[in-house]
């Protein structure tokens, strides 16, 4: 009979005097050896791979399960901002008709009899998630920020707001230009003066007669400066008659207003002035009985009484001034 043959293995310590491993298997055994250590550093291989890899899904489930927490947490002050930017917006509309109707405008468009009806409420299920949304954590959370982005915001709306706010803007500078027309403060400064003639009949410091005074007398220290009312273009500058030196301003087409007695002037003809200029010093030129300013307003050609253009002026400490002739 034909005797195994065996293989020998020897571990040989590196300390000097330590027991020698030795341990033999015979020939056949051997690959089946193999097979199992090759196997066991297969498996081995293999649940290092997994045991990594099982870690990078949890690493990046942790980080995506985060991104997902900021990205609600930005949906909701993004919700919290429409829900504020739409009370504003409705605020604004609201006061934009009233505007609106207080300047005579009537609203234009599709909008029209409808802005400022109610404002524009923000739905919570607009915002607010899937109630059977997975657990799992959205592996783009950016979307969700970008959803929250208010589509009634539209085009039209706010072009229709701002087309609204532009033509309110636009009366409102053309009433200030015509504003800054009309003679609205006193000629002169009302805490340096006093009135002594009003318009409308009176007895004639000259003649002792009834006649109409087509003006207002506003008497004051020699030299006092005289304001214009309104903004203008001086017409004339000149002595006249009774009316000693005059001028003459016209503020647009319906308002003009005249200046006489004056000491001297500080504008020249053609000269555009704004509302508060200094025209002129108050004098005694002409025919007069002392140093006063003859004030007149004309509204289309036609003389009125100047008192109702002196808004500065106390109409209940002047109550000389208060007939209307």
């Amino acid at each position: 009979m034909a005797r195994k043959k065996y293989h020998t293995v020897l571990i040989m310590p590196s300390t000097p005097g330590k027991r020698i491993i030795r341990f033999s298997l015979p020939s056949f055994c051997w690959p089946i050896f193999y097979i199992v250590v090759g196997a066991i550093v297969f498996w081995a291989g293999v649940g290092t791979w997994s045991f990594y890899n099982h870690h990078q899904i949890t690493q990046r489930s942790q980080w995506l399960e985060k991104e997902n927490q900021l990205a609600k947490t930005q949906l909701e002050d993004e919700k919290q901002k429409v829900k504020f930017l739409s009370q504003r917006l409705n605020i604004i509309r609201e006061k934009s008709v009233f505007i609106q109707n207080f300047l005579g405008l009537k609203p234009q468009g599709k909008a029209k009899g409808k802005i400022g009806q109610g404002g524009v409420e923000v739905s919570p299920q607009a915002f607010s998630l899937p109630s059977n949304a997975p657990s799992e954590v959205n592996p783009e959370p950016v979307t969700l920020i970008q959803s929250a982005q208010p589509p009634y915001f539209s085009r039209q709306v706010v072009g229709q707001l701002d087309n609204d706010l532009h033509r309110i803007i636009v009366t409102l500078q053309e009433r200030q230009e015509k504003m800054e027309c009309i003679p609205s403060i006193s000629p002169v400064d009302p805490q340096k003066s006093w009135i002594s003639s009003v318009y409308g009949t009176r007895v004639s410091p000259f003649t002792g007669k009834k006649q109409f005074h087509t003006g207002i007398d506003i008497a004051g220290w020699k030299g006092t400066p005289i304001m214009a009312p309104a903004k203008g273009k001086v017409t004339s500058v000149r002595k006249w008659g009774s009316m000693g030196l005059m001028v003459k301003i016209k503020h647009d087409s319906t308002y003009q207003t005249v200046y006489g007695h004056l000491l001297k002037a500080a504008v020249k003809r053609g000269q555009r002035i704004k509302r508060g200029e200094v025209i002129g010093y108050m004098g005694n030129s002409g025919r007069s009985t002392g140093y006063h300013l003859h004030y007149e307003v004309r509204k289309s050609g036609k003389r009125i009484n100047p008192f109702f253009h002196m808004m500065d002026w106390d109409k209940n400490s002047t109550l000389m001034a208060s007939s209307e002739g």
